[in-house]
């Protein structure tokens, strides 16, 4: 682990709109200028000198970014600037996105939930981060804006490798967007971690699954997996074999070898390869079998 040092020089800037934040990163070099949201992953990278920018460019005082509001498709938007602690108080999310609120309820402290923002959580792109597997297992886009306007990529195509996002220069999260869930859905989001939520996650995997109430089988299942690889990702092939199939204990082990084989965890001093795969392996069939118990309770239910 690097050590933590002072912070380095830099110019701080606050803007106070998003056409603003895109005029200040539209002619910036790589590495220039830093978005500071929360920071409570950026300051720990500057003191360590992972990230050493020119300019700090600081975004809470731009307050467009941070709402939580339902879409014209009966969907949900969600600022980047949102706070984890504003995501958890919603009562859109409680009532339609349970998956969210039990994903940000396991992140940190209340401390830390009040600083936190999801554009950050996300837009980090760390292998370890928690809701981008639970936003990824509800089918989330991500909106880029710079000033050559604003495009949507699908959060699964997001993370390209380690480190990096699809976002490309001059481009910020600005927003994340969720359809609306199917009827007789549910999810769950389940981690583990050394002793506490302030802990860094080791494995993490999100599910969620779609019942066919008459025929008694999964309808859709999506797995996303945190700290299971060098990225964030979506098991597609091992989401595959459960889809029209019926929810027996067989079927679970099918689809979480499935994800072992799709899974690429590194070994590092919080648990090494093997341990992660088994973690994968045991998270991912109660992931489901929790996800599968919500949906059937969810069945009927107004939405």
């Amino acid at each position: 682990m690097s050590q933590l040092r002072r912070l380095p020089k830099f110019e701080f800037v606050g803007p106070r709109s998003l056409a603003e934040v895109c005029a200040l990163t539209a002619e910036a070099a790589a590495g220039e200028v830093l978005l500071l949201a929360g920071g409570t992953d950026a300051i720990l990278q500057m003191r360590r000198r992972e990230r050493t920018p020119r300019r700090v460019v600081g975004l809470k005082g731009v307050r467009d970014l941070a709402f939580v509001r339902e879409t014209g498709e009966g969907g949900l938007a969600i600022g980047a600037m949102t706070t984890l602690a504003e995501l958890l108080a919603a009562p859109l999310v409680r009532s339609r996105y349970a998956l969210l609120c039990e994903t940000a309820a396991q992140i940190g402290g209340i401390e830390l939930r009040n600083v936190a923002t999801v554009g950050g959580n996300v837009a980090g792109a760390l292998p370890c981060a928690d809701l981008p597997p639970a936003l990824m297992a509800l089918e989330a886009r991500v909106k880029l804006s710079s000033r050559r306007g604003e495009r949507w990529v699908p959060l699964d195509e997001f993370f390209p490798e380690f480190g990096r996002t699809a976002a490309r220069d001059g481009e910020l999260v600005s927003e994340i967007g969720l359809p609306r869930p199917a009827p007789g859905s549910g999810g769950a989001y389940l981690k583990f971690h050394d002793r506490h939520s302030m802990d860094m996650t080791v494995v993490g995997v999100s599910a969620c699954v779609t019942r066919d109430a008459e025929r008694g089988v999964v309808r859709d299942l999506r797995l996303a997996f945190a700290s299971a690889a060098p990225t964030v990702f979506r098991a597609r092939r091992a989401e595959a074999l459960l889809r029209g199939a019926a929810l027996t204990e067989q079927a679970l082990e099918e689809v979480a070898e499935a994800a072992c084989r799709e899974a690429d965890p590194r070994t590092s001093w919080r648990a090494n390869r093997e341990y992660r795969q088994a973690l994968v392996r045991s998270l991912t069939k109660r992931a489901i079998g929790q996800a599968w118990a919500k949906a059937a309770a969810n069945e009927g239910a107004p939405s």
